[in-house]
């Protein structure tokens, strides 16, 4: 699984230029596009990454829910979040999927995007971990906490510490990418760390003391993955758009009703092997359609964002308040 960067990196015109560059290290590449004339009849070209908040898609395409609602779905795999968010940037895709942090950047930094669907959020599957003698947020005073910067990993530890009237000043910061901050909690070289599925199965089934301090699911839609589409596809495309998002509830409904099936596509998009993903589904929600038409129009737009922006500007995510209201266009959504 690779790592789910929130961004620190700011997406400008001109660093998307730059960064588009480097896409030949993406495992694919969508056509490139100007993004001008008539795009009637091509395919919509979706941007993901092998994390399995995302999987409802690979579901979509085995089970031919694209097919089935008329809509062709290009969907193209990137190892790096400065990939996909370079690629729409550069209209060489016409959605991605993201955290929600970063949709937010976008959108402060004038990409002409909004969110559509909430694609999942995180309970169990991000967490911060402790080793012995760490049992409250409080005991983490001084301490050496390992985590990774701008990722959603900074996100749940500033507003835990927040909760507890800390700061990233009352620790000690030790810079690691999640994939790293096991072995070293594991090791002893670092009293906590924040990380996510499947390493915090792994640390906690080492039998070495370790145990989940704080997790997602106790700051509610905190973590939390969106599609962005570009401004231009949702006004020229709208009934495409709406159909993307029909298979996308067709995909989670088969899920639910064909779990271990629906778990063994998604494992195989993201290149994991199904059993070793077990917790890390179970620590993961899919929102339904009729979840998005309650949800996107309602708590998660008046409170939900409005809070990620303020801790998202606390820790220098962002640098002015982005409107939350002005995120979100719900339409697509049905009735």
């Amino acid at each position: 699984m690779t790592s789910r960067f929130l961004r620190s990196l700011a997406v400008t015109a001109t660093a998307a230029a730059a960064l588009t560059i480097g896409l030949t290290g993406c495992a694919a590449q969508p056509a490139a596009s100007d993004g001008a004339g008539d795009t009637t009849g091509e395919a919509i070209r979706m941007g993901t990454q092998p994390w399995l908040g995302y999987g409802q898609w690979y579901v979509a395409e085995d089970q031919g829910f694209f097919a089935d609602r008329s809509v062709d779905v290009t969907l193209s795999s990137f190892n790096a979040d400065a990939d996909v968010n370079a690629a729409l940037a550069a209209n060489r895709l016409d959605m991605a999927n993201v955290g929600a942090q970063a949709a937010l950047q976008f959108i402060e930094q004038g990409l002409d995007v909004s969110i559509v669907l909430m694609l999942d959020s995180a309970t169990e599957a991000d967490a911060i971990l402790s080793g012995e003698g760490v049992s409250e947020v409080t005991d983490l005073a001084g301490k050496k906490v390992a985590f990774e910067r701008g990722a959603t990993s900074e996100i749940l530890l500033a507003e835990a510490l927040d909760a507890a009237g800390m700061s990233f000043d009352d620790i000690s910061v030790v810079e690691s990418s999640a994939d790293k901050v096991a072995p070293m909690l594991l090791a002893g070289r670092v009293d906590a760390g924040v990380t996510y599925e499947p390493y915090v199965s792994e640390a906690l089934g080492a039998e070495k003391g370790i145990s989940a301090l704080v997790t997602a699911g106790e700051f509610p839609g905190l973590i939390t993955d969106v599609l962005v589409v570009r401004n231009d596809v949702l006004d020229e495309r709208p009934d495409e758009v709406r159909e993307v998002l029909g298979a996308w509830d067709d995909a989670v409904a088969f899920t639910t009703e064909n779990t271990d099936e629906g778990r063994a596509i998604i494992a195989k998009g993201v290149g994991s092997d199904v059993a070793d993903l077990e917790t890390a589904f179970d620590g993961v929600h899919y929102y339904t359609l009729a979840e998005n038409r309650e949800l996107l129009t309602g708590t998660y737009l008046t409170e939900t964002l409005p809070a990620l922006v303020s801790v998202s500007q606390r820790i220098g995510l962002l640098t002015d308040a982005v409107d939350a209201k002005t995120a979100v266009r719900a339409e697509f959504l049905g009735e």
